[in-house]
């Protein structure tokens, strides 16, 4: 595992990673002020209008919400353990970060 890897698997392990939409926005106004309100970034970000009941033939039943709050913190919470996803998005960065790097260096002679 690189260092990088490390490092983010380590943030990963003791970073909260599912919010209250007040709490990510505290946290993103936090990240402006530090980064500036121009700094790029991407996000992924699921609400409970995200979470889908299947019915019996395996299909979403759109007609059924989750409103138990409980829940749907413990659904985000479940999600937000699962390292596999932080991986994908990290070794996705990394590739495309080399792709870009590649396409400019004839830019940089």
């Amino acid at each position: 595992m690189s260092l990088i890897k490390t490092y983010l698997h380590s943030l990963q392990t003791q970073t909260q990673m599912n919010y209250t939409l007040k709490q990510l926005q505290d946290r993103v106004s936090s990240m402006i002020k530090e980064q500036g309100e121009d700094a790029h970034c991407a996000a992924w970000i699921y609400t409970k209008e995200d979470i889908h009941m299947k019915d019996e033939n395996g299909e979403i039943d759109w007609d059924i919400e989750v409103e138990d709050s409980a829940l749907i913190a413990r659904i985000f919470d479940d999600v937000g353990q699962i390292d596999y996803i932080y991986t994908v998005i990290q070794d996705c960065v990394d590739e495309v970060t080399e792709e870009q790097l590649m396409l400019q260096q004839p830019e940089l002679v």
